[in-house]
């Protein structure tokens, strides 16, 4: 079937974290509309890829790797997109999809125009540097990429070890159920593109007073009620730079 994503040996699933996050998301709808907080986090990622979109120079013959794309197409045109995720069961009835571990990625070196990885993926890699070098790797130079990914400098952590730090495993929520992530401060997770060949082009963050608030309260469904300040805040040169997600737009060397 033209649409069943292409079955690869995934050595990075072995792993007992990995198979677990692979089997919750192949479980779940990730996007659920009922859910404010994941809604916010959605609107605002489109809405950056939308505004970035007319600098990725697309041509009807680019090549664009949606990285952890889950069910999610983003609009992201014109060329061809390569569906890629460890959940594989996402990727059913999605076009060219390719089931695969961020670490490992089964694409040739220099094979893609653009990779798209958004949805906090990468706080999601054990292997994290790993994640970063691959993506340069596949991302022919002169490329892009779009990453997300969530901030150790959030105030949610505020008061806590994990406060700022360049990575710390970190009990979270993902649909009002906890789980454990690994967070980056944005000092290092530039110092990994540094590494991996990209440079920064453009930044946009989200998330600043929901986060303080749901790390007090534990109540996400009350700190959802601050979501609004984002569109203020956002604004703020100090208190903008302890967003809980942080979007870049890079470029590849």
């Amino acid at each position: 079937m033209p649409n069943e994503p292409i079955p690869i040996s995934m050595p990075g699933v072995e792993d007992a974290y990995l198979r677990a996050v692979r089997e919750k998301y192949n479980a779940i709808e990730i996007w659920p509309e009922s859910d404010r907080w994941l809604a916010h986090v959605k609107q605002w990622i489109a809405g950056a890829i939308a505004e970035w979109q007319p600098r990725l120079g697309l041509t009807p013959n680019s090549r664009i790797l949606n990285a952890g794309s889950g069910d999610e197409s983003y609009s992201i045109a014109p060329g061809m997109v390569i569906n890629s995720d460890i959940a594989d069961k996402k990727l059913v009835g999605m076009p060219c999809g390719v089931a695969g571990d961020l670490a490992r990625l089964p694409l040739a070196t220099g094979s893609v125009d653009v990779c798209v990885c958004v949805g906090s993926v990468v706080n999601y890699v054990p292997e994290h540097p790993r994640a970063i070098e691959e993506i340069g790797r596949v991302v022919k130079p002169g490329g892009s990429l779009i990453l997300e990914f969530e901030n150790s400098a959030s105030l949610e952590y505020i008061g806590t070890p994990h406060f700022g730090r360049d990575v710390s495993q970190v009990s979270t929520f993902f649909i009002y159920e906890n789980e454990n992530i690994w967070v980056y401060n944005e000092r290092y997770m530039r110092r990994l593109l540094s590494n991996a060949g990209f440079y920064v082009e453009a930044v946009s963050r989200a998330h600043f007073v929901a986060p303080l608030v749901h790390g007090y309260a534990q109540n996400i469904h009350y700190a959802a009620r601050f979501l609004w300040l984002d569109r203020f805040i956002k604004y703020i040169p100090f208190l903008n730079r302890h967003s809980a997600n942080v979007i870049y737009l890079c470029r590849r060397r």
